[in-house]
């Protein structure tokens, strides 16, 4: 019976692979130098370039939109409490020595503003992106001014922001 237990244990001593790994045997590399500058090869010619940049206009650039008139520029300054809460909350923050400035297209109606939108910017960093999303966001409701104030259509409003 004790040579029956023997048996499984043997088998399976032998069915294991060993732990021993061999070496694959070396390759000869031939490392001569070679001239590669007389091989021929069996490539087409080269297609002749056709790509043509696209050619991209920032909106407002082309457009000859003007500046904005006295009467909305006074509006502008003196609501300037919410640009400078966008630069300092949503700029100085992430990056305490942003600089730049930005050019609003701003559309004004019959009733007042009716819109107005960052068409171009010049900050130092990435950080001025979301203070151009706070402006865009805020500017139609914080700049109110009187019907019939300021000539229907669209004018470019141009701000400066610096650190203090």
């Amino acid at each position: 019976m004790r040579r029956m237990m023997w048996v499984p244990a043997l088998l399976l001593l032998c069915a294991c692979p060993s732990d021993k790994k061999t070496a694959p045997p070396a390759v000869a590399q031939d490392t001569t130098p070679a001239d590669l500058s007389a091989v021929q090869t069996a490539m087409p010619a080269a297609a002749p370039d056709t790509f043509k940049p696209p050619v991209f206009q920032k909106p407002g650039v082309s457009m000859k939109i003007p500046n904005a008139p006295p009467e909305l520029l006074e509006v502008v300054q003196r609501e300037q409490a919410f640009s400078k809460f966008c630069y300092q909350e949503f700029g100085e923050k992430a990056d305490p020595s942003l600089q730049g400035g930005v050019a609003m297209v701003v559309t004004v109606n019959g009733e007042g503003v009716s819109d107005a939108k960052v068409r171009a910017d010049s900050w130092t960093s990435k950080a001025g992106k979301q203070v151009n999303g706070c402006l865009n966001e805020k500017a139609t409701r914080a700049w109110k001014i009187p019907a019939d104030a300021v000539k229907p259509g669209q004018y470019v409003v141009q701000l400066a922001f610096r650190p203090t």
